[in-house]
């Protein structure tokens, strides 16, 4: 493990128990009736905001972690095709320009005599920009996501529609004598549920000069950006999708607050908070209690950054906190001993909000696709402009598979 990964999984630690102590002391002072509530509270904040920060950079590291096997692939096709380029004096030469917030004079950082030649044939202003695909990616504007079908059940379908089937029901069976009469008893039925397949597309133009003239490859590169905007826009709607024209979101089910440990069919266990805005221990703890046991294994409480930064200041009754940071790489954070994953596109704490849903996920939901990202190059309707319109389309659908894996916890 890196030096800069370790010391950002120390600052974890270190950031989660001033942020428990904060608290404490908070909470003291609410009891006793003392003043010095708004500077303890502006004191925590500020811890707060480190301990999101040291959390987010954990749960960057392993995105990071394929970026730069993607930028070592990339190093070993051009050393290929160049064979004068030292790789591993450019990729040592590349790790101390970004360090030093990549300066245009090269001469500003510290490099050896093999790292600097390397720098000079490979990185503008001293060679050309052969590299900076590689330096992009670093720099790329990260957006908000949730990461669904890392949890959900994922398959590809030949069809416009993906037909399952519940088999959610039982016979019936008894206790009899040894020579009793007999009766019929009741048999199980099966139910039925369908995922149509959604479309999503992008249609924009690139002037063929531009395409022609370009150093980067301008369409491979249009068609990156639309993938990843195409699976942010899936996600979002594997989330919360609940129009007809998209797949059903997964806290779009109707939710079922009485008796809502029992199993219905086509209906979400919900429990239901006491306050439009606020969440407590018990009910955190109850929400966890209407999932049957099997289920627990695989199960995680799912919910956004600003909630869980709400939950992580909940205490039991004996005022220990419910929440349990994890300080190794790739393995999560914990609630009531069981796992947390972050959807970005889960509801706020606010009236009426599903701001926490809790299961397995894997049993509970299903993305089917269809066709993947496909691109249609059309060089004549804009032939008039100098112009080629890109046509770009996804067929993909998503549902609720198992309504009995997955529970809400609901806002009043």
């Amino acid at each position: 493990m890196s030096e800069e990964i370790k010391s950002q999984l120390e600052k974890i630690g270190s950031a989660w128990e001033h942020s428990k102590k904060a608290q404490d002391e908070l909470d003291a002072k609410l009891e006793k009736g003392l003043g010095g509530i708004a500077e303890i509270k502006a004191k925590q904040e500020k811890i707060d905001a480190d301990l999101d920060s040291a959390l987010q950079l954990k749960e960057s590291f392993e995105k990071v972690e394929t970026t730069v096997g993607r930028m070592a692939s990339a190093m070993e096709e051009k050393e290929a095709a160049q064979p004068e380029v030292d790789t591993k004096s450019l990729n040592s030469a590349m790790k101390k320009w970004l360090k030093s917030g990549l300066p245009e004079d090269i001469s500003r950082v510290n490099l050896d005599e093999k790292e600097a030649k390397a720098m000079q044939s490979n990185i503008d202003p001293q060679g050309g920009y052969s590299v900076m695909p590689f330096v992009g990616g670093l720099e790329k504007i990260m957006f908000d996501s949730s990461p669904v079908r890392q949890f959900a059940t994922v398959g590809s379908i030949g069809s416009n529609e993906y037909v399952g089937y519940h088999d959610d029901d039982e016979n019936a069976a008894g206790w009899i004598g040894e020579i009793s009469s007999r009766s019929e008893t009741d048999t199980a039925d099966l139910g039925e549920f369908r995922i149509p397949v959604r479309e999503m597309y992008a249609r924009f133009k690139i002037s063929e000069r531009l395409l022609e003239d370009s150093e980067f490859n301008l369409e491979a590169w249009a068609a990156e950006k639309v993938g990843e905007k195409f699976g942010r826009v899936e996600a979002t709607a594997f989330v919360s999708g609940s129009s007809a024209l998209q797949p059903q979101g997964l806290v779009t089910g109707t939710a079922k607050t009485s008796n809502a440990d029992v199993y219905t069919r086509g209906q979400i266990g919900t429990k239901v908070t006491a306050g439009a805005t606020a969440i407590t221990s018990d009910e955190l703890e109850d929400t966890r209690a209407l999932l049957k046991s099997p289920y627990l294994g695989n199960s995680y409480f799912f919910m956004n950054r600003a909630t869980r930064s709400y939950i992580r200041k909940i205490k039991d009754g004996q005022g220990n906190y419910l929440w349990q940071p994890s300080y190794q790489m790739g393995v999560p954070d914990e609630l009531l001993g069981q796992r947390v994953a972050i959807f970005e596109d889960m509801a706020d704490i606010a009236t009426g909000a599903i701001s926490v849903a809790f299961g397995d996920l894997r049993s509970a939901y299903r993305i089917v696709d269809r066709t993947g990202l496909s691109v249609l190059r059309d060089p004549y309707s804009s032939a008039s402009t100098g112009q080629i319109l890109f046509h770009m389309r996804k067929r993909v659908g998503g549902g609720i598979q198992n309504w009995d894996s997955l529970k809400y916890l609901k806002q009043a």
